[in-house]
């Protein structure tokens, strides 16, 4: 999702979060949250990724693999969300990006899902294509709002369109103040079918967990209690 699509959904990273968002992945999903948006930190992450594929079955070169994990952790680091995932094939194909943003003001109620529900329905990169399928949800962590859409993005120099298909969450989890929106896209149609499974699987097992100590910032001069990142 690009920072303008954040900016037409609301106001983000505007408040202070005690936690992170988490989720039962398997081992399909690779992580790509960077807490640095530094090259360097781009390049150590993929570079530990790419350790996790089996040589014999990759179908692409590891510096390719490599590079293109780089690129996307630092695309995603600038759009700003508090948890980015993407999912492989073996042969190091990828097939999907799942990313978690969080909406909300200091001392500003948030709308209710159906207030939001306009917002929820907009992309701002691409046109929706047909109808989207909506549906309320409810999930451990609170009230949720489902919407699967397929997106005409209009391609470089006007050349026609680009489809792709977007699954997107719209949570509100309960006792916080945040509304969250859950995001997975992908390109290959053929495969719809098993990557919505494989996000409708993993949204009942979202919740919000302490921010480790490693991300939590240090109190200035010595002083008790801590200051959090998501």
């Amino acid at each position: 999702m690009e920072r303008d699509q954040q900016e037409s959904m609301g106001s983000t990273n505007d408040v202070e979060e005690d936690y992170i968002v988490d989720f039962d992945f398997d081992d399909g999903w690779l992580p790509l949250t960077l807490h640095e948006g530094t090259r360097e930190a781009a390049r150590q992450m993929a570079a530990g990724l790419v350790e996790q594929f089996n040589p014999l079955k990759l179908g692409v070169g590891k510096s390719d693999l490599q590079a293109e994990l780089e690129n996307l952790a630092l695309t995603a680091f600038e759009a700003g969300p508090v948890l980015t995932t993407v999912a492989y094939t073996e042969a190091g194909i990828l097939l999907a990006d799942l990313s978690v943003f969080a909406y909300g003001e200091d001392d500003v109620q948030r709308p209710s899902p159906q207030e939001y529900l306009p917002q929820l329905m907009k992309w701002s990169y691409a046109q929706v294509k047909g109808e989207a399928q909506v549906s309320d949800v409810q999930l451990p962590i609170g009230s949720a709002v489902r919407v699967q859409a397929v997106l005409a993005e209009g391609r470089r120099f006007g050349w026609g369109k680009k489809l792709s298909e977007a699954l997107r969450y719209g949570v509100w989890p309960d006792g916080q103040e945040e509304i969250l929106v859950v995001e997975a896209r992908w390109a290959n149609f053929e495969r719809t079918d098993e990557l919505t499974d494989a996000v409708d699987r993993l949204m009942p097992t979202m919740r919000l967990l302490p921010v480790p100590a490693e991300l939590a910032e240090p109190a200035p001069d010595g002083a008790s209690g801590s200051t959090s990142e998501t």
